[in-house]
Protein backbone atom coordinates (compact mmCIF):
# COMPACT_ATOMS: atom_id res chain seq x y z
CA UNK A 1 0.00 0.00 0.00
CA UNK A 2 1.46 3.42 -0.99
CA UNK A 3 0.56 5.66 1.69
CA UNK A 4 -0.34 9.32 0.36
CA UNK A 5 -3.34 10.23 1.94
CA UNK A 6 -4.15 10.41 6.25
CA UNK A 7 -6.76 11.68 8.45
CA UNK A 8 -6.11 13.42 11.18
CA UNK A 9 -9.09 13.61 13.47
CA UNK A 10 -8.64 15.27 17.25
CA UNK A 11 -10.58 18.10 18.89
CA UNK A 12 -7.19 19.55 19.87
CA UNK A 13 -6.64 22.25 17.43
CA UNK A 14 -2.75 22.25 18.43
CA UNK A 15 -2.53 18.15 18.49
CA UNK A 16 -4.03 18.49 14.42
CA UNK A 17 -1.83 21.35 13.70
CA UNK A 18 1.54 19.80 14.73
CA UNK A 19 0.74 16.48 13.22
CA UNK A 20 -0.19 17.96 9.86
CA UNK A 21 2.92 19.85 9.48
CA UNK A 22 4.69 16.84 10.00
CA UNK A 23 3.63 14.69 8.01
CA UNK A 24 2.84 17.23 5.06
CA UNK A 25 6.75 18.00 5.30
CA UNK A 26 6.70 14.19 4.18
CA UNK A 27 4.90 15.02 0.92
CA UNK A 28 1.54 13.54 2.45
CA UNK A 29 -1.72 14.39 1.86
CA UNK A 30 -3.65 15.45 5.58
CA UNK A 31 -7.38 15.53 5.83
CA UNK A 32 -8.50 17.44 9.44
CA UNK A 33 -11.67 16.43 11.51
CA UNK A 34 -12.13 18.22 14.75
CA UNK A 35 -15.28 15.39 15.59
CA UNK A 36 -15.89 11.96 15.25
CA UNK A 37 -18.90 12.98 12.74
CA UNK A 38 -16.42 14.89 10.79
CA UNK A 39 -13.55 11.88 10.70
CA UNK A 40 -16.56 9.46 9.44
CA UNK A 41 -17.72 11.42 7.17
CA UNK A 42 -14.22 12.07 5.14
CA UNK A 43 -13.12 8.62 6.34
CA UNK A 44 -16.25 7.06 4.49
CA UNK A 45 -15.88 9.76 1.31
CA UNK A 46 -11.89 10.41 1.24
CA UNK A 47 -10.82 6.67 1.99
CA UNK A 48 -8.03 8.10 3.40
CA UNK A 49 -4.47 4.93 4.08
CA UNK A 50 -4.31 5.94 7.74
CA UNK A 51 -6.36 7.96 9.84
CA UNK A 52 -4.66 8.97 13.26
CA UNK A 53 -7.86 9.27 15.88
CA UNK A 54 -8.40 10.95 18.77
CA UNK A 55 -9.85 8.30 21.15
CA UNK A 56 -12.12 11.06 22.68
CA UNK A 57 -13.83 13.35 20.39
CA UNK A 58 -17.08 15.33 20.40
CA UNK A 59 -19.93 14.14 19.19
CA UNK A 60 -18.31 10.43 18.61
CA UNK A 61 -15.22 9.11 19.59
CA UNK A 62 -12.36 7.50 17.65
CA UNK A 63 -13.39 3.86 18.77
CA UNK A 64 -16.82 4.96 17.16
CA UNK A 65 -15.85 6.07 14.16
CA UNK A 66 -14.50 2.64 13.34
CA UNK A 67 -16.92 0.91 14.41
CA UNK A 68 -19.38 2.98 12.13
CA UNK A 69 -16.57 2.86 9.15
CA UNK A 70 -16.31 -0.77 9.13
CA UNK A 71 -20.10 -1.20 9.33
CA UNK A 72 -20.81 1.11 6.15
CA UNK A 73 -17.94 0.14 4.61
CA UNK A 74 -16.59 -3.53 5.15
CA UNK A 75 -14.02 -3.75 2.49
CA UNK A 76 -12.40 -0.41 3.08
CA UNK A 77 -9.45 -1.23 5.61
CA UNK A 78 -7.56 1.35 6.16
CA UNK A 79 -4.56 1.43 9.10
CA UNK A 80 -5.60 2.98 12.49
CA UNK A 81 -3.96 4.60 15.06
CA UNK A 82 -6.36 5.91 17.95
CA UNK A 83 -4.50 8.19 20.56
CA UNK A 84 -5.99 7.95 23.67
CA UNK A 85 -4.69 8.14 27.49
CA UNK A 86 -8.02 6.56 28.66
CA UNK A 87 -6.90 2.75 27.91
CA UNK A 88 -4.44 2.69 30.95
CA UNK A 89 -3.89 -0.63 32.44
CA UNK A 90 -3.90 -4.46 32.10
CA UNK A 91 -7.64 -4.42 31.94
CA UNK A 92 -8.30 -1.85 29.36
CA UNK A 93 -5.51 -2.87 27.21
CA UNK A 94 -7.68 -6.50 27.38
CA UNK A 95 -10.58 -4.76 26.53
CA UNK A 96 -9.50 -2.71 23.57
CA UNK A 97 -7.71 -5.69 22.18
CA UNK A 98 -10.99 -7.45 21.99
CA UNK A 99 -13.63 -4.71 21.30
CA UNK A 100 -11.57 -2.92 18.96
CA UNK A 101 -9.34 -5.67 17.29
CA UNK A 102 -6.76 -3.42 18.15
CA UNK A 103 -2.71 -4.53 17.58
CA UNK A 104 0.23 -3.42 19.02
Amino acid sequence: MSLKRVLIADDSHVFRVFVTDVLREHGLEVLEASTGRQAMEIMLAERPQLAILDGLMPLLSGFEVIDKVRAAAPDYKPVVFIVTAVYKGRRWESEARQKYQVQE
